[in-house]
């Protein structure tokens, strides 16, 4: 199911619709999530969602993306950490089509 777009910002919208997956953290509590090459056509920016599995650490974003990945760090070692990147617009931006 779709979520309505909501507000973020003044001048940012979020998008219906998202990406999403799953990433275990290594030994230093760090992963690298890689996205298809297209999310470079969303030059409006990205709403980050981690949620760490099975665990009450917390869970950030180290580097937000470049060159088609992002990495996450928790403060915790070998943490599964579900992700959803929701792209956002300008108000005058049409969107991408897929």
């Amino acid at each position: 199911m779709l979520a309505p777009m909501s507000e973020i910002g003044e001048d940012k919208i979020r998008e219906s619709w998202s990406y999403s997956g799953e990433v275990w953290t290594d030994a230093d509590g760090r992963a690298v999530v890689v996205l298809p090459a297209f999310v470079r056509l969303h030059r409006d920016g990205f709403d980050y969602e981690l949620t760490p599995i099975g665990s009450d650490c917390a869970a950030r974003v180290a580097e937000e993306i470049r060159d088609h990945r992002f990495a996450i760090v928790s403060d915790e070692p070998h943490v599964k950490v579900a992700w959803r990147l929701t792209p956002l617009r300008g108000p005058t931006s049409k969107g991408v089509q897929a």
